[in-house]
């Protein structure tokens, strides 16, 4: 992570150079179709959750067979957002002016795996920005800017919060236990291009449900909801990290609707990569 500098100008100067160097200053973070999968994702999973609960627990505003066709109709555009989308964008808007990546072959591929994989998983420089944050929220470090961008190469180092990185395992492998299993529950024998899944994540669930002194079913419906619940917490989470700091609330901003960073807000953004020549010189004595 690029240590912030403490002359109130260089901030400033180091902006215009990277605003000379880029041609703009409002830079691109989340293209159109990244907006609208995160849009999906959101609006699918709050329905999903509300009629979720509603054929698990009775709730009374709607009936029982409309809360169900609900259910599995935004079942498929979470799962289209999440297993398809998504992807796709990742890899393509990913190392968009890297030169080793428009090469191709066996380098370009492993290069951009690499670069995702930096930018998606929690590694230790995250570790440390967590430690950072912490800090901050005791009044002893400054918040660290929620967005590393490469000016020379026109590329994002980091626009992910830490927290968010860590979280992201534990998503996907609930979004995966939540369609696995779904699938039971709403239709015991269903295949897909003549594959019995369904009868396959029976014959599963009736080799793990007895560890827990549960029948198949009954396990799976468990699985089911305690997905749910983590849903919720991590849902809860995310919002809370921009909650927390009101300097990163454009974020949201971002996000839901202009897609852009500015390069000259440095509660925001670190810029790595400008030419020296904009940091200030040191007065002669």
């Amino acid at each position: 992570m690029p240590e912030k500098k403490s002359d109130p100008e260089c901030p400033k100067l180091i902006s215009r150079k990277a605003i000379k160097m880029h041609g703009e200053r409002h830079i691109e973070r989340y293209s159109l179709p990244e907006r609208l999968a995160h849009f999906a994702h959101l609006v699918a999973l709050f329905i999903l959750l509300v009629t979720g609960f509603k054929i698990y627990a009775g709730w009374g505003f709607m009936t029982y067979h409309s809360a169900l066709y609900i259910h599995m109709a935004f079942a498929i555009v979470f799962m289209v957002a999440n297993w398809i989308v998504i992807p796709y964008n990742i890899i393509t808007t990913e190392c968009p002016y890297c030169a080793i990546c428009e090469a191709g072959g066996i380098r370009g591929y492993s290069h951009r795996a690499m670069h995702i994989a930096r930018r998606y998983l929690f590694g230790p420089d995250d570790a440390k920005r967590m430690k950072q944050i912490l800090l901050n929220y005791l009044g002893k470090a400054p918040y660290p800017a929620y967005t590393v961008y490469d000016v020379k190469n026109r590329g994002y180092i980091e626009k992910l919060h830490p927290m968010t990185k860590f979280l992201l395992v534990f998503e996907g492998a609930a979004v995966a236990l939540v369609f696995i299993s779904g699938i039971p529950l709403y239709h015991q024998q269903w295949t897909l291009l003549g594959l019995p899944i369904g009868h396959l994540i029976l014959l599963a669930g009736d080799m793990i449900g007895p560890y827990f002194n549960l029948g198949t079913l009954a396990f799976m419906r468990t699985v089911h909801l305690l997905m749910a619940y983590f849903f919720i917490i991590e849902v809860t989470v995310h919002v809370g990290i921009i909650e927390l700091d009101p300097k990163i609330w454009k974020y949201h901003k971002a996000i839901f609707w202009t897609g852009t960073s500015d390069l000259c807000d440095h509660h925001y953004v670190d810029l790595i990569n400008v030419d020296d020549d904009t940091q200030p010189q040191p007065q002669a004595e």
